[in-house]
């Protein structure tokens, strides 16, 4: 039998149409391969941008959290300060806030304040102490009786809108009440639910909440429903700028927004990064959690924005799809190969990016929070993993410090090492959820640095067991210094004003006494009580009180620094007392006037010393009266004025006649007491603004300061002459005493000065004794 013959050309057809079948063949499988990988691209990309979101989510929730923590901590600090205080007032509660530098270390709180606890009983006595401090307008807001008020007193930075909260009673509203009174009674911080801020009333729409933290009777038992409650220390937020302060930076793609409570309504929304018409769009990405600040309830929602999903959005399945055909054209079958190869790889890069971004997460969370040294304990082997910064933190190198939880507690101060491990273990077995204590711990040089140690557990096994803790240390010597430093600086001031020997006092701008130490109570004689009670307007000399108000308004209004005088108070018993009065003032961080600081020293003994020397210096011994010098400066203020107002006056000399014999006969000690007996019935002959001196001698000068006419002096002369026409008697001897009076008149015409003026009354004087005495002559 014959095969039918086939013709090279059907052969090479049928190998062709192998060829391209099986061509064909490879490529359809090869796009097969290829259609499996861009829907593995697909999914993995999907899965990327999930594991992406997640991250990014759980960041944003633990930022929130550590930064709540953190402003609680600030808080703490000034519960602090009143703890370790008898009392705080308003100027140490300002330099307090200044040193905390909030603007600077913790950005998005508004400011710290001390809201006062006042009984309806004490309301009255409250706003007159506070009013004394310079606040004559202050009152309570709202008014209205009530059983008990609170007021913001203290309140820093104390400018701009925070002057709004100054006074503003929180308890009588019921969402800030209802945090004070979980706060007072658990003894812990409390959150308040959602308010508008009396600082932010301008601002419409705002949302805020705030931060209590009680504040008790210092010396008072544990338990804070046996202590005595004073108050509270806040810290009121703003929504948005608390949430500026959370420094969500580098989490632009995504939508934050947080709700009061665990619903999420538009009356419970705190705040939100989006606008409304964002908020209503579809997300491809959304998380929902549950927070706990502060004891109140928060509801966190993320959820990817259009930007977010753009910029996760790769065109990997497209090249995997070109990639595919043109690899599929060249060589099926090696493309297979590397797809497969490609994909292993893909899903280990996957895995290991999962676990990198984990390990990223954990510490990118704390460091945020803390800024400072993070610490990893695997509780189940002992080792703890310490960062670089932890032990930079502590001037040790890397190599320095072992991953044991040993290494640890050798550095620990002995005083706190029992507390501190104590403390760790609590939280380990369940018995307290965080670590949050300050302890000592030595430095690589020796030296020992405060800690703030905060951590919590991680994660827990099916039975309880603790697996991870982790937490962060942050340096908080500077704050330490400045507590300690505060605390010292308050005792040595107290110390050193109680005990000062010359009086001190703090003295408010409309001059009521707002604390005055024992000297001035001694120095014034009034009880501590009653000069409180008092404005120093109302114990100062009348003629004192112009010239030291006048200093007072320039030290306020800037124009001196300080200024000193002398003044004269009255004492509780009516008498003088001379005093050295030094003054300055406190200003605030806004250098606006808070209250003045007065020295106050008793001069009184060294006034009466001067006063002594003075009159020493310018009255005659003998009789009392001025003597040259006191006259003949008043002589010349005479002429002065009379020049001034066109005014006459007279001098007159006058002269005992015979004084020598008196002195012959009768001794000199009878004759000073005829220079006295004479100097009295002279005083009651001249007016109290005329000088009546003696020059030496039996000479005396009499200066009348304005007369009318000559007629004036004629009569005062008469007068002196027969104030002698009665004898005198001294010591039984009986003496008839005459005068010689020579007088000179000042017209304010003349060019005549005050040696003229002398000489021509002399001149007359000598003209009446020549004349036979007993008689008066006024010159030509």
């Amino acid at each position: 039998m014959q095969l039918p013959s086939i013709s090279s050309a059907t052969l090479e057809k049928s190998a062709r149409d192998n060829v391209w079948a099986l061509t064909g063949l490879v490529f359809v499988s090869a796009m097969l391969v290829t259609f499996v990988l861009w829907m593995n691209a697909t999914r993995n990309l999907s899965i990327d941008e999930q594991e992406h979101f997640a991250f990014e989510s759980e960041e944003i929730h633990a930022l929130i959290e550590v930064r709540m923590a953190t402003y609680e901590q600030v808080l703490r600090g000034v519960q602090g300060l009143f703890a370790a205080s008898e009392e705080v007032n308003r100027q140490e509660f300002a330099e307090y806030f200044d040193a905390l530098s909030l603007a600077q270390y913790f950005p998005g709180i508004l400011g710290v304040a001390y809201s006062k606890r006042v009984p309806a009983a004490d309301l009255q006595a409250h706003l007159a102490a506070v009013r004394a401090e310079g606040f004559p307008n202050y009152d309570i807001r709202p008014a209205g009786p009530r059983d008990v008020y609170t007021s913001i007193v203290y309140i820093e930075p104390f400018g701009g809108v925070n002057l709004n909260a100054f006074g503003f009673d929180m308890y009588s509203e019921p969402v800030r009440r209802a945090a004070m009174d979980r706060a007072a009674a658990s003894g812990v911080a409390a959150l308040s639910g959602k308010v508008t801020l009396v600082q932010d009333v301008e601002r419409l729409g705002v949302a805020g909440v705030l931060l209590y933290l009680p504040v008790y009777g210092n010396g008072q038992v544990n338990r804070a429903s046996e202590r005595t409650l004073l108050g509270w220390v806040y810290a009121p937020f703003s929504m948005d700028i608390l949430m500026q302060g959370v420094r969500l930076d580098g989490h632009e793609g995504l939508e934050v927004s947080i709700y009061d409570g665990q619903t999420m309504t538009a009356e419970a929304l705190l705040y939100s990064s989006a606008g409304s018409e964002e908020r209503a769009r579809r997300a491809t990405y959304e998380s929902v959690e549950h927070l706990s600040i502060a004891g109140q309830p928060w509801t966190a929602r993320v959820r990817s924005t259009a930007i977010f999903e753009e910029e996760n959005a790769r065109n990997t399945p497209t090249l995997v799809v070109v990639s595919g055909i043109i690899l599929s054209l060249l060589l099926t079958i090696l493309v297979w190969s590397l797809v497969t190869g490609r994909e292993r790889a893909l899903v280990k890069a996957a895995q290991m990016t999962r676990e990198l971004r984990y390990t990223e997460f954990r510490w990118k969370a704390a460091l945020a929070g803390a800024g400072d040294g993070v610490w990893d304990w695997h509780n189940q082997t002992g080792e703890v993993i310490y960062s670089s910064r932890w032990k930079a933190m502590l001037n040790y190198r890397d190599d320095e410090i072992g991953n044991t939880m040993s290494e640890w507690e050798r550095l620990i101060h002995p005083d706190d090492r029992a507390f501190a491990m104590a403390t760790a273990q609590n939280c380990v077995d369940g018995l307290i959820s965080t670590i949050h204590m300050e302890i000592r711990m030595r430095t690589g040089d020796g030296q020992w640095r405060w800690i703030l140690t905060r951590g919590a557990v991680v994660s827990r096994d099916e039975k309880g067991k603790a697996l991870r803790t982790i937490g962060t240390h942050t340096d908080i010597s500077a704050q330490k210094t400045i507590e300690l430093a505060l605390l010292e600086s308050d005792r040595r001031f107290r110390g050193a004003f109680e005990t000062a020997p010359i009086g001190m006092a703090l003295v408010s701008l409309d001059g009521h006494w707002l604390q005055v130490n024992k000297a001035v109570v001694k120095m014034f004689g009034y009880t501590e009580a009653e000069l409180l009670r008092l404005r120093f307007h109302e114990i100062t000399h009348p003629d004192d009180l112009s010239l030291d108000v006048e200093l007072l308004e320039k030290l306020r209004h800037g124009e001196i620094d300080h200024y000193n005088m002398e003044k004269r108070y009255y004492r509780k018993d009516g008498t003088i007392i001379y005093i050295l009065l030094s003054v300055s003032m406190v200003t605030d961080q806004d250098d606006r006037p808070v209250h003045y600081v007065s020295q106050i020293e008793d001069i009184s003994e060294r006034k009466e010393l001067q006063e002594l020397v003075l009159h020493q210096a310018t009255h005659d011994e003998l009789t009392g009266l001025p003597n040259r010098r006191l006259l003949y400066d008043r002589l010349a203020q005479s002429i002065t004025q009379c020049r001034r107002y066109e005014r006459l006056m007279a001098l007159m000399f006058v002269d005992i006649d015979y004084f020598k014999s008196v002195n012959d006969s009768h001794g000199h000690d009878i004759g000073d007491e005829v220079l006295c007996e004479v100097a009295n019935r002279l005083r009651r002959c001249v007016r109290a603004s005329d000088t009546l001196a003696r020059q030496g001698g039996d000479e005396f000068v009499v200066l009348l300061s304005e007369i009318r006419s000559a007629q004036d002096v004629e009569r005062v002369a008469q007068a002196m002459l027969d104030a002698m026409h009665v004898p005198l008697v001294l010591r039984d001897i009986e003496l008839q005493v005459t005068l010689s009076i020579g007088i000179s008149i000042f017209d304010p015409k003349s060019t005549d000065n005050h040696e003229i003026l002398l000489k021509k009354a002399d001149d007359a004087l000598y003209k009446v004794k020549n004349g036979g005495r007993n008689a008066y002559q006024i010159s030509d």
